[in-house]
């Protein structure tokens, strides 16, 4: 079913949610909400006030979010399904998400232009009940699955789903983070809390909803009541620095390479943006020379280094006023959260690092993913069992440093993950999809750290028939041709033979150097 203009009108005003009616009509959600169904039902059925919108002028209404309700009703969809939705950065995919919510059920957002193979594994793997395409249809999904014995969810509370979140699965085997809405309200109240979001505040959404990044500026116009200006497509300095000067937000959310362009373009003209109170950056660093460009470009911005990762969605932050002292630091653990860097003793038990030493970090806390969809899937980061059930250990795979003043400082990630354009790339999925080719003989991917703070996969190949260039020119086109742009490897090199340490084990650290000096 599509929820079209003309099927967006629910008669008798109000769906029925399930809902005790003694829900506070006029108390402050971020108090007494404690789903995200509860957030939709406030700023969408109770209050009415939606201020979502996209840059082409297209709005969120109450009217479409109930029409989304009303389409998933009557696929069948009950509280507690799962809902894939490939949502573009726009009204409509917003008011999808709204739709899933309020609802009752868990979110699976998916890039509407990755391959349906893609799309097809992840709705298997996540146990999806119905799909929404981006433009707006609704479809149910049937599985093979046996029937579900235990008791019907009615309503979402804290333990439910909230979200599945899929990451990088280009190769056959993507990775679903299971987040509870528990664990989502708690990074909402932790981030808004430490940003010192409010409700005067108009946010420029430019990274897009399928990934959490852009997905949880919706989740903070829910909590606290701010403006979202949503980007309608994947823009360009140019094109966001136009958006910026039509909307005037007060909050910018960036990545290293956005940052590093915006500050370019900028000071190249000199011009400055005295509207933006505050940029924040995650998905890597901020080099020296982006922050200094930023604050020249952005007068009266504080800037917010951050670290996170999907399985614990934002994990630590420095605060602005430490900026200028600690450059190339993160900080520490945001509220509700604990960090530490670990290392294995002489008896191989973990115990905490000295200040200096690296080791890999360690979170625990309210946020802190329930796990995999699969057992069988591997990322980044486990999971590592406490005292009592909930208190777990996220061992994230990244390697880290604290100084004497216990700042954190990022020094590289122990499972290889890269992190190019905001985008999660596992090297063996680069290396799976190169070795698939008849031509090539082996592969292997490594990241690359850039001067604006970013990451880029460099793809080493090693041909049957080394030399062969014709072979080279199938390669690339094939990988161009399989694997989604985002997934791509930046960097594409043809060896002779794979260089070798003494022992036969091929030399790792000279095709790090090869990178760094391509």
């Amino acid at each position: 079913m599509d929820a079209t203009e003309n099927e967006m009108t629910i008669p008798g005003g109000l769906p029925d949610l399930g809902f005790p009616g003694n829900l506070p009509p006029d108390a402050d959600p971020r108090i007494w909400a404690q789903t995200l169904q509860h957030l939709v039902w406030h700023a969408v059925a109770r209050d009415g006030r939606l201020r979502i919108a996209d840059a082409n002028g297209g709005a969120v209404t109450r009217n479409a979010v109930f029409g989304y309700v009303s389409a998933l009703r009557a696929a069948g969809v009950q509280p507690g399904d799962v809902v894939v939705v490939k949502a573009d950065n726009d009204a409509r995919g917003a008011a999808m998400m709204l739709a899933t919510w309020l609802n009752g059920c868990a979110l699976c957002p998916v890039d509407p232009s990755a391959p349906a193979d893609v799309h097809a594994l992840i709705t298997e793997q996540s146990g999806a009940r119905a799909v929404f395409e981006a433009h707006g249809a609704c479809t149910r999904v049937e599985h093979a699955a046996p029937h579900d014995t235990r008791l019907p969810i009615r309503r979402a509370t804290g333990v439910d789903l909230a979200l599945i979140i899929f990451t990088s699965g280009s190769s056959g085997r993507p990775k679903g983070v299971l987040l509870t809405h528990a664990n989502v309200m708690s990074a909402l109240r932790a981030i808004a809390t430490y940003l010192g979001m409010h409700a005067q505040d108009r946010v420029l959404c430019v990274p897009p909803m399928f990934l959490d990044y852009g997905l949880y500026q919706v989740l903070f116009t829910l909590f606290v009541g701010n403006e979202l200006v949503l980007a309608t497509q994947r823009t360009n300095p140019l094109k966001v620095l136009g958006l910026i000067d039509t909307h005037r937000p007060t909050i910018l959310p960036v990545v290293p390479a956005l940052a590093s362009g915006l500050s370019t373009v900028l000071n190249t003209f000199g011009q400055t943006l005295p509207s933006v109170r505050l940029v924040c950056n995650t998905g890597g660093h901020l080099a020296a020379a982006t922050v200094d460009g930023i604050r020249r470009s952005f007068p009266n911005a504080e800037i917010y280094p951050m670290y996170g990762l999907t399985e614990s969605k934002r994990a630590l932050y420095l605060p602005p006023e430490r900026v200028a002292i600690k450059p190339d630091s993160v900080g520490g653990p945001m509220p509700g959260l604990d960090a530490r860097v670990v290392v294995l003793d002489e008896a191989g038990q973990r115990v905490e690092a000295q200040p200096g030493e690296v080791g890999e970090l360690y979170l625990r806390g309210s946020s802190v993913m329930q796990g995999y969809h699969s057992g069988e899937s591997t990322a980044g980061a486990k999971l590592v069992g406490g005292r009592y059930r909930d208190d777990v250990w996220l061992a994230t795979g990244d390697l880290f440093m604290r100084d004497e003043d216990d700042c954190l400082f990022f020094v590289g990630r122990s499972k290889s993950l890269i992190k190019q354009r905001g985008y999660c790339i596992y090297p063996r999925d680069l290396e799976a999809a190169a070795e698939s080719i008849a031509d090539v003989g082996s592969a292997i991917a490594i990241g690359r750290r850039e001067d604006d703070g970013d990451e880029s996969a460099v793809l080493f190949v090693v041909l049957n028939r080394p030399g062969d260039t014709d072979a080279e020119e199938r390669v690339r086109a094939c990988l161009r041709s399989t694997l989604h742009r985002s997934l791509q490897a930046r960097f594409v090199r043809f060896l002779p033979e794979w260089p070798a340490l003494a022992v036969g084990k091929i030399d790792l650290g000279a095709l790090a150097r090869m990178a760094k000096e391509m």
